[in-house]
């Protein structure tokens, strides 16, 4: 999932340079006046402060303020906190509720963090999440995670929704506007190992997935240990595999850490040492 990122995206775009500007007690009085924007910017303060302990129940109070007088980030920050829970108990649907009133409004990020909730959140909403995808390809901001999003969504998306060649080109676009989505070569990886929309290469299949892997794509690395412990591309390299799944297990994959333990019986000592060695090698690349 892309959610930390849009988060972060969003932020940039935002929250910052008022904060940045204004002092905290100047925010509370002109929040306290009935200013919208300082209601929002003085809860966003107290939730996400640059220094010192957060109050988050005063930080909400703020943040509700602002968002009953209309205002979109307020419901987006609303949304984030209560689909992950930050200073509260997570409560999905309260998110999903931000999130509509915010997409609503207008604001990209929202209805980008709306989709993904109906992707991953809930059943049957597959059609409207990708419905908001499509309208957020041609933003600015949020085109190429838009693409990278409605890509994964149409690549394993049940048999009558799926359309894989429209998704390599959307992987393909989401890369060209931003390198940095990496998750987009898992994908890519896929259909070149399968075949889907040209000619069947394995090489080309675990070079995507050493990029997604150098980028910190956990699904790339276990693509990647897939690929290398079969040998789909030639003599198999159950060290290098190993040292792989260790390195996902330990960015908190639970199934790369299944595999790497069952690995572990088929490997000599020395096999093991350097499949170990290899894997905090490549945590320390990856950063």
């Amino acid at each position: 999932m892309l959610r930390a990122l849009v988060c972060a995206l969003w932020l940039g775009l935002t929250a910052g340079p008022a904060l940045a500007q204004t002092s905290h007690d100047t925010l509370r009085a002109a929040a306290e006046a009935g200013d919208t924007r300082a209601a929002f910017d003085y809860g966003y303060d107290l939730t996400f402060p640059q220094s010192g302990e957060p109050d988050y129940l005063t930080g909400r109070y703020w943040l509700t303020e602002a968002a009953d007088a209309g205002h979109a980030p307020a419901n987006y920050i609303l949304g984030q906190i209560y689909l992950d829970g930050i200073g509260t108990d997570p409560e999905p649907d309260r998110a999903r509720a931000f999130f509509e009133l915010a997409w609503q409004a207008g604001d990209a990020p929202a209805g980008y963090a709306l989709a993904e909730v109906l992707l991953y959140d809930y059943e049957g909403e597959t059609a409207a999440a990708i419905a908001i995808l499509e309208t957020l390809l041609a933003d600015t901001d949020m085109g190429a995670l838009a693409h990278l999003a409605l890509a994964d969504a149409l690549f394993f998306a049940e048999s009558e929704r799926a359309d894989p060649q429209r998704a390599i080109a959307l992987a393909r676009e989401a890369l060209d506007r931003d390198p940095g989505l990496v998750e987009a070569h898992y994908i890519l990886g896929i259909a070149a190992l399968e075949g889907i929309g040209g000619e069947t290469d394995p090489q080309a299949a675990l070079q995507h997935w050493r990029t997604g892997m150098a980028g910190g794509d956990t699904l790339a690395m276990l693509a990647l240990a897939d690929a290398l412990s079969d040998g789909v591309a030639g003599d198999p390299d159950p060290v290098e595999a190993r040292a792989l799944y260790g390195a996902a297990a330990v960015m908190g994959d639970p199934d790369a850490a299944e595999a790497a333990d069952a690995m572990d019986v088929s490997l000599t000592a020395g096999q093991l040492a350097a499949a170990r060695a290899r894997t905090e090698a490549i945590l320390a690349e990856i950063g």
